[in-house]
């Protein structure tokens, strides 16, 4: 108990530390820069990991979960084609990249798919511990894509309206509706824009508790891919629509989770893991710029099959993260509600998907 406690302390303070700093993602990133520091240096302890991952598992599904209410489902149906543009284009992003980084990189073909999912660093991380993936480079691919997207999509997000908005003045005099600004990225803990209208109370939050457990060991007990996640994560949602709405999660159990994701993810990190990354530095970057550069086209063609503004529509074909998308929306003038459905379609359609075919491909 005492070296877990030693363990979370360490990476709770990279958390802080992170935050203070204005890092995004500082649950993850803080907790795993400082537990891999401390795994580098050879004093990490023995620690229960698979408790860890569990607890981590439940959270994380049952926050994706939470999601899915009759509310966002209502406004699904008015979006159904950007929602499957959006769903369709990443998953052909994922897997087209994937094959692509195996093709030029000696990574195992479960790494390169995992590492190149355009999917968050904390679901990508578990799923790569359920299908014998390396966890250290699916976790450094993934940070190097969320922290390129996050800061490449707003500023060039930005340059783009700037640029639309002055050719529209040249044709139409009038008010820019743009910020004038580049925003900053906010981090993960933010609260998205679709938010539970149920009031906290206690029986609430144990009948989620009850729910998330019982869908999680559900999944497991069926064998599910993730089946701890995906479980909880199912269960969660359909408690939503059967008209039951679960209390939202307060916000320090998930940053709990991400810190548990940290240490995990810190505790497979060697110097191996660096110099195998050193070796393929030029096909990630490559591939990454690539990625980048296809969502930002998926963007424009949500933009002319729909209609809606650019900064809505990069923003909801973004690879970075639900929550930093969603915080960024409200800066850059596009519509927040559509940017986190779209956002959040994008990462249930991968968790939903992905891990189906992953494990008809790899089992």
């Amino acid at each position: 108990m005492e070296n877990l406690l030693f363990v979370l302390f360490v990476a709770a303070s990279g958390y802080f530390t992170f935050k203070k700093l204005r890092f995004p993602v500082p649950a993850i990133l803080g907790s795993l820069f400082f537990s891999a520091a401390l795994n580098l240096s050879g004093f990490f302890p023995e620690i229960p990991l698979l408790r860890l991952s569990w607890f981590s598992n439940i959270v994380i599904g049952s926050y994706v979960g939470l999601k899915v209410n009759r509310t966002s489902v209502r406004f699904l149906r008015d979006l159904p084609f950007p929602a499957l543009i959006v769903s369709f284009g990443m998953l052909v992003i994922s897997i087209a990249s994937g094959s692509l980084l195996y093709l030029l990189s000696d990574l195992s073909p479960v790494t390169a798919y995992m590492g190149s999912t355009a999917g968050g660093i904390s679901e990508m991380a578990l799923l790569s511990i359920s299908f014998g993936a390396d966890v250290a480079a699916v976790s450094l691919l993934q940070v190097f894509r969320l922290l390129t997207a996050i800061i490449a999509t707003p500023i060039f997000c930005k340059k783009w309206t700037d640029w639309y908005t002055k050719r529209e003045r040249a044709r139409f005099p009038g008010p820019s509706p743009l910020p004038e600004t580049i925003p900053s990225s906010n981090e993960e803990d933010d609260a998205p824009a679709i938010s539970s209208s149920v009031h906290p109370s206690a029986s609430g939050y144990i009948l989620f508790a009850a729910v998330a457990l019982a869908g999680g060991y559900t999944g497991y007990a069926l064998h599910l891919p993730v089946g701890i996640l995906t479980g909880s994560m199912f269960s969660v949602a359909a408690m939503n629509l059967a008209g039951k709405e679960l209390p939202p999660m307060p916000p320090v159990l998930r940053t709990m989770a991400q810190i548990g994701i940290g240490v995990i993810i810190a505790s497979s990190i060697t110097m191996e893991t660096f110099r195998q990354f050193s070796t393929m530095a030029l096909p990630v970057v490559s591939l990454t710029a690539g990625m980048l550069a296809a969502s930002l086209s998926l963007g424009f063609l949500l933009h002319r099959m729909t209609g809606w503004d650019y900064p809505t529509c990069l923003l909801s074909t973004s690879l970075g993260g639900l929550s930093q998308m969603s915080i960024i929306s409200e800066e850059m003038g596009a519509d927040p509600l559509k940017v986190s459905i779209l956002q959040t379609v994008r990462l249930l359609s991968i968790l939903v998907v992905l891990p189906f075919l992953f494990t008809f491909l790899f089992n």
